[in-house]
């Protein structure tokens, strides 16, 4: 058996996230049924994480098993052509036996766009989210950098979330800043469901004057999810990279 890794990019916007689920489209249930036309057969794709409904990737990364002699330009030029516009594959690796795509990830980047005006372009709307009210930075960027380090992050992801261990390790936490828009940067160890989402949506809540920096520690140390800011829509929301 040959393990195929795959990087690929897609519009989450229509698909209900990337787990196979049953009567509504999704990333991974699409990616399965054209590898497996393609490959004449059955196949497991495996993620390197579960992105959410709505949730964009730039680079992620999924691996899969198969028996075909198939080179891997080949697997390339026809999984695109079977899949629909809104996913492409980038790359199709030959990888070693033991690469695993969730298993061997050492950290993910993901970014979040906020939009600054009061006017989207429709062409745009898709892939950001709309905050055009007043914000202190100063205090945004000093909670912001409360985030980095290792924290057991149970207030800030679901509540109904089912894994057990909530700790994280935080590698790097930071806005960039243009006129229009603004786009926060987090790269960490891994990420529990609407981590990130409830982590822009807590600093938003700073940034507006709804809580103090210094309440970021405070939130960790309670693990009361109610404590923490709304968890933000995931249109704003990409999985940028992720590092092996």
């Amino acid at each position: 058996m040959r393990n195929l890794k795959l990087t690929l990019a897609y519009d989450g916007t229509e698909f209900s996230g990337w787990q196979i689920q049953p009567n509504v489209p999704t990333i991974q249930g699409t990616l399965k049924t054209a590898l497996e036309k393609l490959l004449n057969h059955p196949v497991n794709v495996t993620g390197s994480g579960r992105t959410d409904a709505g949730v964009h990737a730039h680079g992620q990364v999924a691996n899969l098993e198969t028996m075909r002699s198939i080179d891997t330009d080949a697997v390339l030029r026809g999984v695109n052509a079977l899949l629909p516009r809104e996913i492409r594959v980038w790359q199709v690796e030959e990888v070693g036996s033991e690469f695993h795509s969730r298993r061997s990830a050492r950290s993910k980047t993901y970014e979040y766009h906020v939009w600054r005006s009061y006017i989207v372009s429709p062409f745009h709307c898709r892939y950001v989210y709309m905050f055009p009210y007043e914000i202190d930075t100063v205090a945004m960027d000093e909670a912001s950098r409360m985030f980095m380090g290792t924290h057991d992050f149970t207030s800030y992801c679901a509540t109904a979330t089912p894994v057990e261990d909530r700790v994280r390790t935080i590698f790097e936490s930071e806005w960039r800043r243009s006129t229009e828009e603004w786009t926060f940067a987090i790269r960490g160890s891994g990420f529990l469901q609407y981590m990130v989402r409830t982590i822009v949506g807590t600093l938003l809540y700073v940034g507006t004057g709804k809580l103090k920096p210094q309440d970021i520690l405070s939130i960790f140390e309670q693990r009361d999810r109610r404590l923490a800011g709304p968890c933000v829509p995931a249109c704003g929301l990409h999985l940028v990279r992720v590092d092996y």
